[in-house]
């Protein structure tokens, strides 16, 4: 078990060094004197490489920037301070002064968050920062040519091109060893839950750095505007979850903690919209209750999903100043107003006016001034997307075998397998990391063997010649799940879709059914009777 000294933040007693050790970025946690009491690898390699054991119970006047830069530990023990006093993130930039093997100086950019306790006191600080000296360097290089060859400005292009698949890329690499975590905390029972929240609640802050830096870098041609977007199937919690994120950073400098509820009914509900026009709407409806909490000092704001057979709820509560009811009878008659905005025209309620008419939608609101209000969104219900994978369909007799290039994915799983291998003992898993390792395996069983594989792969394999679809398309196996955060690329969609691949978001995978055919009873089972028919 990794213990954090002087913090109480005892981890799960399960692997997470080979969770933090295989985690990118630089993330990393300090007690009230800026003392380190917990890193992930990558940070502690920035030291010399080191194990993370090693940077446990250092300050920041002992790292080795603070002898490179002596300015810099003070810079980074002052900016932990404005974190304590203030409760609220910063952003900070710190030139280490630590050289990298092209020549650059490591320069991290730091977004510093207050860690709390289940009762709400700042307990430490956590820190996830990214190198950005690469980045820089670009930049710098794209403003030269920008000025002095403006006949090259193809490359500028192609220099964000590149920032936009990085983005991408490193949004990727964060939400799979999240998504690990995420399977893990399911199966922690036993942990106590001021500590499940304090890991809850770091999960969630990384999360919302990866969802806004997808957002932040969204290549602009795949920005679809109501005119030409087509109504399609959304998977509405997958939508809310990515607008929080946003919303988190949008507001990070005011007085509001945002919270979400999503029913297991809710979790793969879809319904018939316009992506854009929803994410509007429900936009629309969240600055309006942030500004109802006037800044008071615990607002909270709470979007619930649930759903049953045929309508979809979006309910979007808050504990600000409320609404009349003369207020309230002009939200439901569908009149503008714009009580408490000097520069509000009410276009944002026609927002979700249009959205409403579009999609068969209604609208509730209930309020009681001075406790806030609450105002219920439904739709209709739709079947899902073909595409989505709602469960895990296993035989007492399968063979799962899981491909993914991350390897706390594979003790993520086995934590989600690991009651049905004890109830089951014909169940079996296999374990891979290379694609091609896969392919062989497959050729070394025969047809009967390989229908009773579930196959469930990752989609991007760094540095191999094939993606998972590729590897499920050549293995022929029929029971396939791409297991990928790649789910929202419509070519990827539809090359599945072709090959009758169904996609599970590798978010959901802490949370999807598994289900089990019992052709015969478990083992468990017969030993029972054959108990009973000894004492008959």
């Amino acid at each position: 078990m990794l213990k954090n000294n002087n913090a109480g933040l005892d981890l799960p007693d399960v692997d997470m060094e080979s969770i933090w050790e295989s985690t990118p970025g630089y993330i990393y946690w300090k007690n009230l004197d800026s003392v380190y009491v917990g890193c992930n690898q990558n940070f502690a390699n920035l030291i010399a490489p080191k194990k993370i054991s090693d940077v446990i119970g250092l300050s920041e006047y002992e790292m080795p920037w603070a002898s490179i830069k002596p300015d810099t530990a003070a810079h980074n023990v002052a900016a932990d301070q404005r974190v304590f006093n203030t409760g609220e993130m910063v952003v900070t930039e710190e030139d280490l002064g630590i050289k990298k093997p092209n020549g650059l100086s490591v320069i991290l950019r730091s977004e510093k968050r207050p860690l709390k306790d289940k009762r709400g006191n700042i307990i430490g600080v956590l820190g996830i920062s990214v190198d950005i000296a690469d980045q820089k360097e670009i930049e710098r290089l794209q403003l030269e040519r920008l000025l002095f060859e403006s006949e090259k400005q193809k490359v500028a292009l192609q220099e964000k091109e590149k920032l936009i698949t990085l983005a991408h890329t490193v949004a990727h690499d964060i939400s799979s060893p999240l998504s690990a975590l995420n399977m893990m905390m399911h199966a922690c029972d036993e942990l106590k839950e001021s500590k499940r929240i304090v890991i809850k609640r770091a999960v969630e802050s990384i999360l919302d750095i990866a969802n806004n830096l997808l957002s932040t870098y969204r290549n602009e041609e795949q920005r679809a505007t109501s005119e030409i977007e087509q109504r399609q199937p959304l998977l509405i919690s997958d939508l809310i979850i990515q607008l929080l994120s946003e919303k988190k950073v949008q507001y990070s400098n005011h007085a509001v903690r945002f919270e979400t509820e999503i029913t297991n009914d809710a979790q793969f509900a879809f319904a018939l919209m316009q992506s854009s026009q929803f994410r509007r709407s429900l936009s629309n409806l969240i600055n309006n209750a942030v500004d109802a909490l006037n800044n008071k000092s615990n607002g909270l704001i709470t979007i619930k999903l649930t759903a049953d057979t045929e309508i979809i709820t979006v309910t979007i509560q808050d504990n600000g100043k409320g609404l009349s009811s003369g207020m309230i009878q002009k939200m439901l008659d569908r009149q503008s107003f714009t009580e408490g905005k000097e520069n509000g025209h009410g276009l944002g309620l026609q927002q979700v006016w249009d959205t409403l008419g579009t999609n068969q939608g209604t609208m509730t609101v209930n309020s009681t001034p001075g406790e806030g209000a609450t105002i219920h969104l439904t739709f209709p219900r739709i079947e899902a997307a073909s595409w989505i994978a709602q469960t895990i369909q296993l035989e007492p007799g399968s063979s799962i075998v899981i491909l993914d290039d991350e390897e706390s994915i594979h003790g993520a799983w086995d934590t989600r397998f690991a009651s049905y291998l004890k109830l089951y003992p014909g169940l079996n898993v296999h374990h891979f990391k290379q694609g091609h390792e896969v392919v062989d395996f497959f050729s070394t069983i025969n047809p009967k063997e390989k229908s009773r594989v579930v196959f469930l792969s990752d989609y991007e394999l760094l540095r191999q010649a094939k993606n998972g679809l590729q590897i499920i398309e050549e293995s022929g196996i029929k029971n396939s799940t791409l297991v990928t955060s790649y789910y929202t690329n419509y070519q990827i969609r539809d090359k599945a879709i072709e090959l009758g691949v169904k996609i599970l978001p590798k978010q959901m995978a802490s949370i999807v059914p598994i289900s089990l055919e019992q052709n015969r009873p478990p083992r468990e089972n017969y030993v029972a009777r054959f108990r009973s028919f000894l004492m008959s």
